[in-house]
């Protein structure tokens, strides 16, 4: 990816950490986070040991790769952050399993969000937090139902009151080109409210060739968005949401 300058990952760091601090107010215990199409732990990589892309490109991409004990020995210098608990979802076996070697997470879920049996999320400890750096558009609605599905059956079955239980916030960038109006309307359904973030537009990575930046354009043309200093100048960007449940 470092051919592509994916970077996004560094931006909405602050982001998603800004919400752990505000969770660590009420909360006297490690902030659990569930990464949607969280791939090698990138997400995990940055935000409990505190490393950039930059960090993680010189590592991994400069030269041949490195060996399973010299990754574990990269992390093991890192600080580590104990006061967040990362649980990762993608659909790479390979990519889970570097992850939870490389303790970027307590646990990997090799799920297909977009079916019906997700009874795999049910062992999971309640989350605080929820996820997903550029694969929204990839996973659609279907997946969020469910998700949320999982999370009103375990409020249900909860033995703290309504006052006590606190539902999980869930947040996300989504590439400029994708309509959120499917899943706005899941999260609705649900009792949460979606919030588009007030920040510019976040550069996600730039186009892999020419074709894919004239079929992004033509396609934001259709949906009457400006491409003018964003895609034009030949990047993806994505806007930032937080949605947050109304009770």
């Amino acid at each position: 990816m470092d051919r592509l300058e994916y970077s996004i990952p560094d931006s909405t760091k602050p982001l998603y950490n800004s919400i752990i601090e505000e969770l660590e107010g009420t909360l006297s215990r490690p902030i659990n986070v569930l990464n949607l199409g969280s791939s090698y732990g990138i997400n995990s990589s940055l935000m409990k040991y505190n490393l950039t892309m930059s960090e993680l490109n010189d590592f991994f991409l400069n030269g041949s790769e490195p060996t399973k004990k010299e990754t574990k020995q990269f992390y093991e210098k890192c600080d580590s952050n104990d006061n967040m608990n990362f649980y990762q979802i993608d659909i790479s076996k390979e990519a889970l399993k570097f992850s939870e070697e490389m303790n970027l997470c307590e646990r990997g879920m090799n799920v297909d969000l977009e079916a019906e049996k997700l009874n795999l999320l049910e062992s999971l400890p309640k989350m605080d937090l929820v996820i997903a750096t550029g694969c929204i558009g990839y996973i659609g609605y279907k997946a969020f139902s469910n998700l949320l599905k999982v999370n009103k059956n375990r409020q249900s079955n909860s033995t703290e009151s309504e006052t006590e239980y606190i539902a999980p916030i869930f947040a996300f960038s989504v590439l400029r080109m994708f309509d959120m109006t499917g899943i706005e309307e899941v999260f609705e359904m649900y009792g949460y409210s979606v919030v588009k973030s007030d920040i510019k537009p976040i550069l996600q990575r730039s186009f892999s060739d020419p074709e894919e930046k004239a079929q992004t354009v033509s396609l934001l043309h259709d949906m009457e968005i400006s491409t003018k200093n964003y895609e034009d100048n030949g990047n993806f960007y994505a806007d930032f949401y937080i949605a947050k449940s109304k009770n």
